[in-house]
């Protein structure tokens, strides 16, 4: 009945990075007015979300790692704390400037080290455009074959049949279909960024 057996426990990880698939972040604040009808018992999950929070609530000591360990660019580096600071300056824009797709420092995406930095789109149009264009130069390169992974759509649970409807959906932009693609290129060993739970049956 004691909370962690008893003995101290240390955790490693962001709360807020991920949400967990299908179910409850833990820090959900259920002090909030519940969903649950007025004299419903609450569910065996729901029970098991709040003791959980409860658990949660009993750290406390939290060591917050601010400091930037993975850029070796001084001048870069410093940019980031500033960005997390909210406290950027003109050098900062003039440096990012630099970083900018149509530049003369940036000279083509097919070279080094362009052909493998970090694209930021401001449209998901041409995000989607850059990865499909991404994974058939990554299968050129690796020499593997390029697939592609074709969404299943359902309607009320049930398979669509209607070629021409399953046209269209698949032709749907990912902002229409909460991020997620119709058609999906992938290859073997590509680099890849999770930003986000969506299932785990996988």
């Amino acid at each position: 009945q004691t909370p962690f057996g008893g003995i101290n426990v240390i955790f490693f990880g962001d709360y807020l990075q991920y949400r967990p698939v299908y179910d409850t972040p833990l820090y959900t604040d259920f002090s909030q007015p519940s969903k649950t009808k007025s004299g419903q018992s609450r569910s065996e999950k729901e029970i098991q979300q709040r003791a959980a929070r409860s658990l949660i609530l009993q750290i406390n000591c939290v060591t917050k790692l601010s400091q930037q360990m993975r850029t070796e660019d001084e001048r870069y580096r410093q940019l980031l704390e500033r960005l997390r600071q909210g406290d950027c300056n003109l050098q900062d824009y003039e440096l990012l400037l630099t970083r900018a797709v149509g530049q003369p420092s940036v000279s083509s995406l097919r070279e080094s080290p362009w052909n493998e930095a970090l694209i930021l789109a401001y449209r998901n149009e041409v995000r989607t455009q850059l990865n499909n264009k991404a994974a058939v130069h990554n299968a050129a390169q690796l020499g593997h074959q390029l697939m592609v992974c074709v969404a299943q759509d359902t309607c009320k649970g049930k398979p669509i049949e209607d070629s021409i409807l399953m046209k269209k959906l698949l032709e749907l932009s990912d902002s229409k279909t909460e991020h997620l693609p119709g058609w999906l290129p992938f290859v073997p060993e590509m680099p890849v960024i999770l930003t986000q739970n969506l299932a785990i049956e996988l």
